[in-house]
């Protein structure tokens, strides 16, 4: 009978980094399709949303202890329509990439 290997043992066996050569991948078939189920369960969503955006104008409006109700209705959204975007805004000097200035490093080691 075959010894069951250790999750560490499977680890040590997997190459780190970019395992796949160029043109390769490691998800031949792409992401599953949805199935009906989530199809349907999307549409419904979609469909409540005038109510859920009614749900939060409401209790923006009145505010009291309505938290799930707020709940109810943010996940109603994001579940139709997908969870809003963040964006993060960076400001400052560009600079060398971390490559540039390693070649740079190592350039005036040699003294070049």
């Amino acid at each position: 009978m075959a010894k069951p290997h250790s999750p560490a043992e499977n680890s040590k066996k997997l190459p780190r980094g970019k395992p796949f050569q160029p043109g390769q991948t490691g998800n031949k078939g792409g992401r599953p399709k949805k199935t009906e189920e989530e199809r349907t369960l999307e549409q419904m969503c979609k469909d409540k949303t005038p109510e859920a955006l009614a749900t939060i104008l409401g209790i923006m409006g009145n505010g009291k202890q309505d938290r799930a109700k707020l709940a109810a209705a943010q996940y109603v959204i994001d579940r139709g329509w997908g969870k809003a975007k963040e964006s993060l805004e960076l400001s400052g000097e560009v600079t060398l990439s971390i490559a540039e200035q390693i070649k740079q490093a190592h350039e005036a080691r040699r003294g070049k």
